[in-house]
């Protein structure tokens, strides 16, 4: 038995178009982008897909591990993508990612809840190291969408 630990209420406030930054996070299929990030669609039905995601993690003394997840993805467009991991290092993971139109630009909002094997050891190693990286990556993530597109907004507004 696993014990569930909740990330709640991460945000980014991008200036552009719902519709631009849902067309972003939703495309899947992308490799070689100068990381070791990569997503690959296994299936796609009807809003359901499963996609293969590597991802690379920092770890102790500047290594790192690319981890790799299998996950169901549902898309409710164009406000929310639901991500729940099928394979991959955690006993269960789900997510979600909502956008929420703010005049000219759009509110991304995620929050996840986890659970690592192990019950009360699994569970305070969740809490104390896994919980905070987990919040740090998606800060930085979200930092990058943001960035991306509101450059890709201004190039194409020019």
């Amino acid at each position: 038995m696993a014990l569930s630990i909740r990330i709640a209420h991460i945000e980014e406030q991008i200036q552009a178009e719902r519709h631009r930054v849902w067309q972003y996070i939703t495309t899947f299929g992308t490799g070689d982008n100068g990381s070791e990030t990569s997503s690959r669609i296994l299936s796609n039905d009807n809003g359901k897909m499963l996609v293969e995601f590597k991802t690379p993690v920092p770890l102790l003394f500047g290594m790192k591990k690319v981890f790799r997840t299998v996950e169901q993805l549902t898309l409710h467009e164009p406000e929310l993508v639901e991500f729940e991991e099928t394979e991959g290092p955690f006993a269960s993971r789900r997510e979600q990612i909502s956008l929420q139109q703010r005049g000219t630009g759009t509110k991304i909002l995620y929050e996840a809840d986890f659970a690592i094997g192990g019950w009360l050891a699994g569970w305070l190693l969740g809490i104390l190291l896994i919980r905070p990286a987990m919040k740090k990556a998606v800060r930085q993530h979200l930092a990058e969408i943001k960035h991306a597109i509101e450059v890709q907004a201004k190039r194409t507004a020019v």
